[in-house]
């Protein structure tokens, strides 16, 4: 590797793990607390539902139909 090669690649790994750290301190901030309770009656009703009907609209273009 000559020497751009290692500076851009030392600059790369920088970048990474400087994303890493911020996506990390954002949880660790806001999310870590967070907790979500999940009633299986209530999920159960969820899943087994059925899908809502796609409505089409007529404003607009067809998108090649």
């Amino acid at each position: 590797m000559n020497l751009p090669d290692q500076g851009l690649l030392r600059h790369l790994v920088l970048v990474v793990l400087l994303k890493l750290a911020l996506i990390t301190a954002l949880w660790w901030a806001f999310v870590r607390d967070a907790h979500v309770t999940v009633d299986a009656t209530t999920m159960a009703r969820q899943v087994s539902a059925p899908m809502a009907s796609k409505q089409q609209s007529t404003a607009g273009e067809t998108h090649g139909q």
